[in-house]
């Protein structure tokens, strides 16, 4: 990792204001899981993406781990609605919602898909479509589903268990020795999903208070060294990680170049999201896998003005990071994929909304992936008045953890083809 420019006394005399320390798993949680592979056993075997697979991250040339490849995880919070994102060529849409509807006029055809649109918000997306850089998950959630945010958002998170670590948490396990401090990371929220047996990420709920503030410069002293128990040898390291992380992101945002990173824009929560990602990723710091968070998808009321400048938001976010990734010359390393705990009910509710329901939606979008469509939407079958699950969402995982070249057998707690989303 490169040398940070600040001391770590000058960085106690910046302030702690939104500093969140991640790192106490492996002093308590170092065997608690059986699902977390050895650093130190590989064996490998070759998936129908023609990708190597291995029980360890494989290394890039200049070291890296994961091959050098990258993974951006983007939560739409909240249950976003497949039906209107993607609004079905049938006319029992129209008759489900009467008055939330996309009409016919507003809708965004795609090139070889004949039985669906796209809600005109993401349209800046249909390039990627149309150069076949961009897949479609329609339908995606586990069986026997729950319309419980936080239930559903654990299964996602844990591979359809209850508990445990996050499934690119045990990920991040096979990555033999220490990783640099911001080499996961989750921004705008927590994410479960990145927590390990052994690995945790680093949580940046906002770059501008992610810094330290009216901390008493003496306590630097009192952290970085001295003996105790494994406890506080714990609490040390993970502190001396954050500080070290401060300064990273701190060097990486004075640095940013405008020709190649996003402006982040006040109140566009994916822009910004994916914008600070851009940066990590074009920054020298070891940034491999990032989690952004953005919330406001639980439309039960006012979903067609919410809906469509959320999902601007994110046509807008992905457009510019993949700009991003091209000027910096990483286009060809990362994979965005998107997610949301649950769909939303066939039928609009009497709220001008939609209610909690099953059958989702994903977006896998980067130059490894091989476009088109998966999944698909039956409106004449549906599970009680929700859009049936067709999709294991370990299935799009299977593909996700191929494409950092690890063995989804070693990762996930149990077997799912791969959808082939990847070239």
């Amino acid at each position: 990792m490169s040398q940070s420019p600040f001391t770590r006394r000058q960085l106690f005399r910046l302030g702690a204001g939104g500093v969140v320390v991640l790192g106490l798993g492996a002093c308590d949680r170092r065997t608690s899981d059986s699902r977390s592979p050895s650093p130190t056993t590989s064996t490998k075997s070759t998936t129908s993406s023609s990708a190597t697979t291995s029980t360890t991250a494989t290394t890039a040339a200049d070291g890296r781990p994961f091959g050098g490849r990258r993974l951006v995880l983007v939560q739409m919070n909240g249950g976003n609605d497949l039906l209107n994102t993607m609004p079905p060529n049938d006319g029992r849409y129209m008759d489900l919602r009467p008055t939330i509807r996309v009409a016919e006029t507003d809708r965004v055809s795609l090139a070889g898909l004949d039985d669906a649109t796209l809600h005109p918000s993401l349209a800046p997306l249909v390039p990627h479509w149309d150069a076949g850089r961009m897949a479609i998950v329609r339908g995606i959630g586990f069986e026997a589903p729950n319309r419980s945010h936080f239930v559903s958002m654990d299964r996602w998170w844990r591979a359809d268990q209850l508990g445990g670590p996050g499934w690119l948490g045990v990920a991040m396990d096979t990555v033999p020795g220490e990783t640099p401090p911001l080499f996961a990371a989750a921004l705008g929220a927590g994410a479960p999903v990145l927590a390990g047996v052994r690995s945790q990420p680093t949580l940046i709920v906002s770059p501008d208070s992610f810094r330290f503030d009216g901390i008493d410069p003496a306590w630097i002293d009192a952290m970085a060294g001295g003996d105790g128990d494994d406890l506080t040898s714990a609490v040390r390291h993970a502190f001396a990680r954050t500080v070290d992380a401060v300064a990273d992101l701190g060097r990486i945002t004075a640095e940013e170049d405008t020709d190649e990173i996003p402006e982040r824009e006040g109140g566009a929560t994916i822009v910004n999201g994916l914008a600070l990602a851009a940066e990590l990723l074009a920054g020298d710091v070891g940034t491999q896998v990032v989690v952004v968070s953005a919330s406001g998808f639980d439309t039960h009321a006012g979903q067609v003005s919410t809906q469509a400048a959320l999902l601007q938001d994110l046509a807008d976010g992905l457009v510019a990071f993949d700009a991003a990734m091209d000027a910096a010359g990483l286009a060809d390393e990362v994979m965005v994929v998107t997610t949301s705990e649950f769909g939303r009910r066939a039928v609009e509710n009497g709220s001008g909304g939609t209610d909690h329901g099953a059958g989702g939606l994903s977006f896998v979008l980067g130059r490894g992936v091989r476009g088109g469509a998966h999944g698909h939407v039956d409106l004449g079958d549906l599970l009680d008045g929700d859009v049936r699950p067709v999709v294991d969402p370990l299935s799009l995982f299977t593909d996700c953890l191929e494409w950092l070249g690890l063995d989804p057998a070693t990762v996930l707690p149990r077997p799912a083809s791969a959808l082939g989303v990847l070239r």
